[in-house]
């Protein structure tokens, strides 16, 4: 199990030790509220915890992201990449304008440059690329679906091996 900190105010919950891993008792959950809270409480940020989301623990799979902004000049726009702490060291991130299709879907996936992680680098197990293509795809009927989603944020997306499809970790929707 993992416990998240929930709070609209803080977006990277583990730079603050808003993320436990790994609990298997009841107990360990109680522990992981206090020592969320506490590390909050140090940082002069205890008034901003609203809760903590209890969720099963995804091991394995690449981390991605899925998203979408909007732009001033071409509105909405999907975004794919490494995901996790990857997005903001690396960079590594493709953009397209929706809506995309079976073709776009393929080409924005295999736009990055760590394409090779998904595809099974130096003998690791490869990635179920098809569903993160439909990921992609399905974002991208929503935003079209949906004009007043502002931001779409999946970070991070375990993509895990083929036919076993991926598990959005965590997700946030801003409306405008």
């Amino acid at each position: 199990m993992v416990a998240k900190l929930v709070s609209d105010q803080i977006s990277h919950k583990s730079d603050v030790g808003g993320v436990k891993v790994d609990l298997r008792h009841e107990g360990d959950v109680f522990s992981a509220w206090e020592q969320v809270s506490a590390a909050l409480t140090a940082r002069g940020l205890g008034d901003q915890m609203q809760g903590l989301l209890i969720q099963p623990l995804v091991s394995g799979g690449v981390e991605c992201l899925v998203g979408v902004t909007r732009d001033p000049t071409y509105g909405p726009l999907v975004a794919f990449g490494l995901g996790g702490v990857h997005v903001e060291l690396l960079g590594d991130v493709s953009f397209r304008i929706p809506p995309l299709t079976d073709h776009t879907a393929a080409e924005l996936v295999r736009s990055i440059r760590s394409f090779p992680l998904l595809d099974g680098y130096r003998g690791a197990p490869p990635a179920d690329v098809a569903a993160v293509e439909d990921i992609l795809l399905r974002v991208s009927a929503l935003v079209e679906a949906c004009p007043r989603i502002a931001e779409l944020d999946l970070n991070p997306v375990k993509v895990l091996g083929p036919g076993q499809g991926c598990v959005a970790v965590d997700g946030r929707v801003r409306v405008g």
